[in-house]
Formats: C-alpha cells, structure tokens, sequence
C-alpha cells in the first residue's frame, strides 16, 4: 500500500480523509432515499456497500465496522451544529449553508474558553444559587423568612413538651418532615445550577470546536486566483472581500471548483452590476 494514499490501515485503525467522508455521506444519503435507514440506523447492507465503494475508489482496506465507526463521529458533529444553530444569538445561511454569528455575541461567547475564571469558587458561593429557577429561587426576604420560622417551630416545640408523650410524637414527626423538605430543596437546587454548569460547558465546548480551524490566507488567494473567466483585478478584490468575511471564507475554502466559480459570479453581480435608469 503507498505511502501517498489519502488514508491508511494500521492494525485495526482506518484514518478518514475528507474525500472518503464526502463519499461516505453521499452513499448513505442515497440508501435513506431508498428505505434503507428503517430507524436510527442503517441495514447492514448499506454499511458494506460504502466499504466496498471506498475501498476500490481510494485502493484501502475499509470494513463496514470502519463505516459504522465514522458515522458516529459525523453524528457527534452534527450535534455540535444543531447546537449552535439553535442556540440564541447565531444565525443560520441557507444559501450557503452555514452558521453565522455577530462578532459581539462570539467575542461575549469565546471570552470564557481556555481562561482562568478569577474568583470562581467565591462567585459559586455568592451568586451561584440565585441562578436556580421557579420555586427553589429565593430571595434575601424568604431566606429571613425561612429561619425566622424556623426558630418560631422550634420555640413552640419546646414549650409544648410538658404536652402529652402522644401529642410529643406528632410535633416531633412534623418537624422531621419540614427538614426533609428543606434538605429536598437544597437537593433541586444543586441538582438545578448542576444542569446549567453542564449547559453551558457543551456551548463553549460547541464554539471552540467551531472555531479550531483557522483561515489560511495564503492558501485562500491561491484558490481564488485560480478560478478562470475572471480578471486579476476582479479576483483580488473577491479575495479581499472573503478575508474581511471568515466565515464565508471557510465556507468558500469548503466548495468544490464549480461552487467557487458561481460564488464569484454572484459576488460580482453583487458589486459591479448596476441596473439601468
């Protein structure tokens, strides 16, 4: 097997280029059209005719296991993106299918990845409980209110002891009950800034993720400067205008040369065509 190749089996790992990932959601997509994704998943079938179209394409050795295996992988990013197409304050480009954000909202967003949060233990302390909802959110008043009556319940318990043993049993079970409540209240309470911890870590697990690939540029203008029809001039300013834009640049980087090419007729259409008085 050469050296060149796009992937490589070592033991029982099978390395996923681009072109083989391309090639595997296009084969898929057509066995769903056709009944063969009855459920969650695929029949048997589907996963070894992917395989067996990879491996004479690409001349490697893939396995429906190594099929199975990846499909998991483009779920898990799927995921990611669902996430953050639907989170508040990102947008969504049908056209050219991609998510957009303002650079305030990724500034606000990416200030808090891969930094040290100053006095976290001391803000969890002070300010982590209130961000609790519906009934197990108090305020200042309720937390007087709740120890105020406290001391009223033990007062009273205790001026009833020269009370009947029977009478005893009752307030003593009472009491019992009311620090269950209270322990079950603090117990949703945790459980509740727990879930919003856990929240708000796979947003800024999303956007990191999201953001990993950085631009080349270098690599961009080659690509541009590639496409024919085109003058040099009209060209340079097509790259300029997707380096002002990251993210439609990434997105440019992403197309075949067919998609290129009407990316840049519509940009000029856009920017140079003007209609007739």
């Amino acid at each position: 097997m050469s050296t060149t190749q796009n992937a490589k089996c070592k033991g029982k790992h099978f390395t996923w280029s681009k072109p083989m990932s391309h090639m595997l959601l296009e084969i898929l997509a057509e066995e769903a059209l056709k009944g063969n994704k009855p459920s969650s998943t695929f029949r048997a079938e589907s996963f070894v005719k992917v395989a067996t179209e990879i491996s004479q394409k690409f001349n490697v050795q893939c396995e429906p296991k190594h099929v199975d295996n990846h499909l998991k992988t483009v779920k898990k990013e799927w995921g990611i993106i669902t996430k953050l197409k639907n989170k508040s304050g990102f947008g969504w480009d049908d056209c050219l299918k991609m998510i957009t954000v303002s650079k305030d909202v990724y500034d606000e967003e990416v200030k808090y990845l891969n930094k040290k949060l100053d006095m976290y233990e001391a803000m969890t302390i002070v300010v982590g409980k209130d961000m609790a909802t519906g009934n197990y959110a108090k305020s200042y008043a309720d937390v007087n209110l709740e120890e105020n009556t406290e001391e009223q319940s033990i007062s009273i318990e205790n001026e009833g002891e020269y009370e009947e043993t029977s009478k005893g049993k009752e307030t003593s079970s009472s009491s019992t009950q009311k620090r269950q409540h209270r322990k079950r209240n603090r117990m949703y309470e945790d459980d509740g800034v727990e879930k919003l911890s856990k929240q708000i870590g796979d947003v800024a697990l999303a956007i990191q993720s999201l953001s990993k690939n950085q631009l080349d540029v270098n690599a961009l203008y080659a690509e541009v400067m590639k496409i024919e029809g085109f003058d040099e001039i009209t060209l340079g300013e097509a790259f300029d205008h997707l380096v002002q834009n990251e993210m439609l640049a990434k997105a440019f980087m992403a197309k075949n040369a067919n998609l290129r090419k009407i990316w840049v007729q519509n940009f000029v259409n856009q920017h140079y065509y003007r209609p007739a008085c």
